[in-house]
C-alpha cells in the first residue's frame, strides 16, 4: 500500500502560507548611509563652536539630513534623532535672541515620530531652557506634531498645571494633533481640559469685592488672563479630538455631561 503524504492541519497550513506571504511582501529597509557618521560629527562640531558663529551652517546641515527621513534605514533614523536631541545639550545655551538653531532642530525632530518625541521631551524639561518661554512653547508644539502617545501626559500636565499661560496655551494646542489617539485616552484628555477650563471659568466669573478695604484677590484676574491666552487654542483642540463644534465652556460642559462616552463621527474605535 502506497503511504499517503502527511498533511499539515488546515490552520497550520494557512498560518505557514500567511507567514511566507508576509515575509515575501516585507519591504527591504534602505541601506545604512555610510556618510552619516561623518555628517553627525560635523554637526556636533558646528554646534560646539563657543562663538555660536556656525549655527546657520548647522541648520543647513540639519535640513539636508532630515529631507527624506522616512526613506532612511531605521538605524540611521535612530542615530539622527539622538544627534538632533544632543543639539539642545551641546555647547553654550543659546540666548532667546539666538535660539533659531533650537527652533529649527525642534521642527526637524517633529518628523521622527516617537524617536523625535523622546528627544523633544528631554529638551522641554532641560533646565538650560527653562527661562526661554517662547522657545519652550515652540518645543511643545513640535512635540505635539510627533504624535508620540507617550508624551500625552506631559502635554496634558503642562496644559493644566504650568504657571505660564504661554506654555498652557501651546501644550493645549499641541494635543490637537492626537486625533488618532486611543479613544479611551482621548476621552480622558478631553475631560481633563474641560474640567480645568471649568475651574478657570468659575474663578474668572467671581465677582470682584465691593469693599475697598477687603484684601485684594488676584485669583479672578489671573484666571481671566489665563483664559484669554488658552481659550482659542483649547477650543480648537477639543473640536479636533471630539468632532463636536462648540466654542463656549458652558456648551462643552453640557455636551460632556450628556455624552460621557462620546465617539467622534466616523470613528469606530
Amino acid at each position: 500500500m502506497t503511504p499517503q503524504p502527511t498533511r499539515a492541519p488546515g490552520g497550520l497550513a494557512i498560518a505557514l502560507c500567511m507567514a511566507a506571504l508576509a515575509t515575501a511582501q516585507a519591504p527591504t529597509p534602505p541601506p545604512v548611509d555610510p556618510a552619516l557618521p561623518d555628517q553627525l560629527k560635523e554637526l556636533k562640531a558646528l554646534v560646539s563652536d563657543t562663538k555660536m558663529a556656525n549655527d546657520f551652517q548647522a541648520i543647513g546641515l540639519i535640513q539636508k539630513l532630515t529631507q527624506d527621513v522616512d526613506h532612511r534605514n531605521p538605524k540611521d533614523r535612530d542615530r539622527l534623532a539622538k544627534a538632533l536631541g544632543d543639539v539642545f545639550r551641546t555647547g553654550k545655551a543659546r540666548p532667546p535672541e539666538k535660539d533659531i538653531l533650537y527652533r529649527e532642530t525642534a521642527d526637524a525632530l517633529a518628523k521622527f515620530g516617537a524617536d523625535g518625541g523622546k528627544e523633544l521631551a528631554k529638551a522641554v524639561e532641560d533646565k538650560r531652557h527653562q527661562d526661554n518661554l517662547p522657545l519652550l512653547a515652540h518645543l511643545l508644539l513640535a512635540l505635539g506634531r510627533t504624535k508620540d502617545e507617550k508624551q500625552v501626559d506631559l502635554l496634558t500636565d503642562t496644559a493644566v498645571r504650568s504657571p505660564h499661560d504661554e506654555l498652557r496655551a501651546a501644550a493645549g494646542e499641541a494635543l490637537g494633533n492626537y486625533t488618532e489617539l486611543d479613544l479611551k485616552l482621548r476621552r480622558s484628555t478631553v475631560k481633563t481640559l474641560i474640567r480645568e477650563w471649568g475651574a478657570l471659568h468659575q474663578l474668572a466669573t467671581t465677582a470682584d469685592p465691593t469693599d475697598p478695604n477687603a484684601p485684594i484677590d488676584m485669583g479672578p484676574q489671573n484666571a481671566r488672563r489665563t483664559l484669554r491666552a488658552i481659550e482659542g487654542k483649547w477650543n480648537s483642540t477639543l473640536q479636533k479630538l471630539t468632532g463636536a463644534s462648540h466654542s463656549q465652556f458652558t456648551d462643552w460642559q453640557h455636551w460632556l455631561n450628556k455624552n460621557p462616552n462620546w465617539t467622534p463621527p466616523g470613528d469606530g474605535k
